[in-house]
């Protein structure tokens, strides 16, 4: 059976979730990056976009904090910021810093939203950029499947929803029933402030800087309140410098020219995964059309089926390709429709008026004489 879901994500837009096009995007132009670095008995890790494709950096982030362990690290400090995505992954990524033995902490960008709030409330402590934006709402998800794969896909979602839910209420001590009557009206978008008070979060810290990509993602994220763009023309604080360069794997005296160097080669080899990622995805979507028109055509071809059932049954193929397949070989190929009928007959042989649309269309493309024929002989009838 094919799984019921293609994945389950949180990430705002009003309310009703993304659509495929939307989720694409925005991995693309906001990819999940992690970085982790260890310095004084204490473990960095940077966690920034949409979290969808963990795979690409479990191997590597799974390592490090293996060796982490191995060193005798104990604490942990994680910077968070992005829209959300899909639960499972984001779920991975938390068990993974819950490995730690020590404290953990945490720091929040502009954007704490959807997925990225279960991995803050899981931590000791997270405190938000002053101007930052606090998001939480239902997970939802892209089910397809017969009745029993909805019905499991929905269970495993109902269930997701009570374990988010279970861990707000953990956090806050908001009860569950106010939480569910909160989201059940849509995304709940949250100053950092507002956050604080209610205890989503620890507390704030210093405003974050505002990009133009920042505010994009505020609005694809469909977040009531839009941050204006603020002025980057100032040179990085030493802290900022030190955090932002061991986050990028270099030395803490690295200097902002090579600091701005790495992110733009990150920017750049981001780029690249993501258009070599879009190239396959076109390639396999063509490979697939041409599989299914050739099924389909094959099976014209061989008077299996005819034009009409042809587009009808690409529609099946396009979804269920091994389900179309195996119907077409168990079918005949199709006589001429024009010699079981004739006027007026009853019994065992058809009467042209009583043939179905596509009986009458397979008799006029495989014998149109015969259907010409048949055609005025059952007016002849009708007198």
């Amino acid at each position: 059976m094919k799984s019921a879901y293609k994945h389950i994500c949180i990430i705002g837009a009003g309310g009703t979730g993304l659509t495929a096009a939307t989720f694409s995007a925005l991995a693309h132009d906001y990819p999940l990056v992690i970085t982790a670095e260890a310095k004084d008995n204490t473990a960095y890790l940077r966690i920034t976009g949409l979290i969808y494709e963990w795979n690409n950096s479990a191997e590597e982030i799974t390592r490090k904090i293996d060796e982490f362990l191995a060193q005798g690290i104990q604490d942990v400090e994680v910077y968070l910021n992005g829209p959300g995505g899909d639960v499972f992954q984001a779920a991975e990524i938390e068990n993974q810093i819950q490995r730690f033995p020590g404290s953990k902490k945490g720091t929040a960008g502009a954007l704490l939203a959807s997925a990225y709030t279960k991995i803050a409330s899981s931590l000791d402590e997270c405190i938000q950029a002053e101007n930052g934006q606090y998001m939480y709402h239902k997970p939802s998800g892209h089910l397809s499947g017969n009745e029993d794969a909805i019905a499991s896909g929905l269970k495993l979602l109902q269930n997701m929803s009570i374990q988010y839910k279970e861990a707000y209420s953990a956090k806050t001590g908001i009860s569950v029933d106010v939480i569910e009557a909160n989201w059940s009206k849509g995304d709940v978008w949250l100053s950092a402030k507002e956050a604080a008070e209610l205890k989503f979060i620890s507390g704030v810290t210093k405003k974050a800087p505002i990009t133009k990509e920042t505010k994009a993602l505020f609005q694809a994220c469909g977040s009531p309140t839009i941050p204006k763009i603020t002025n980057h023309t100032k040179p990085l604080k030493t802290m900022d410098q030190k955090i932002i360069a061991l986050s990028l794997g270099l030395p803490e005296d690295a200097s902002e020219e090579t600091i701005k160097a790495k992110i733009q080669a990150n920017k750049l080899a981001a780029e690249e995964v993501a258009g070599l990622k879009a190239e396959k995805a076109a390639k396999e979507n063509a490979d697939a059309t041409a599989k299914v028109d050739t099924l389909i055509n094959d099976a014209i071809a061989e008077k299996k089926v005819n034009a009409t059932q042809g587009e009808s049954l690409k529609t099946w193929a396009k979804t269920d390709f091994a389900g179309c397949e195996s119907y077409i070989k168990g079918l005949t190929a199709l006589g001429k429709v024009s010699a079981a009928i004739v006027p007026g007959a009853a019994g065992a042989v058809k009467a042209f008026a009583e043939m179905t649309e596509i009986e009458l269309q397979t008799m006029a493309q495989d014998d149109p004489e015969a259907f010409k024929a048949a055609y005025v002989a059952s007016l002849e009838v009708k007198k």
